[in-house]
């Protein structure tokens, strides 16, 4: 893994840790209790969980296609051998 790719999964992982947590404060505290309602930490912690998500479908589909280029480029230069 490159660095880049280091801190897009950890920033991933954090972001959807931060986001089901905080899905699971909106359904304990139903009821706006204090300055922030239970919908706007909802939609915060959907909107954490799915950019998890995409960065996660991000560094997972360029660690693939990364790993198909070098094998194809290992097969075309033992096939001119």
């Amino acid at each position: 893994m490159e660095k880049g790719d280091k801190k897009r999964f950890w920033l991933g992982a954090f972001l959807a840790i931060a986001g089901t947590a905080m899905l699971f404060i909106a359904m304990i505290f139903l009821e706006p209790k204090g300055e922030i309602s239970g919908s706007v930490i909802g939609g915060a912690g959907e909107v954490f969980t799915l950019a998890g998500c995409l960065l996660g479908l991000d560094s997972y589909v360029n660690f693939k296609i990364k790993k198909y280029l070098a094998t194809t480029k290992n097969t075309t230069e033992n096939n001119d051998q």
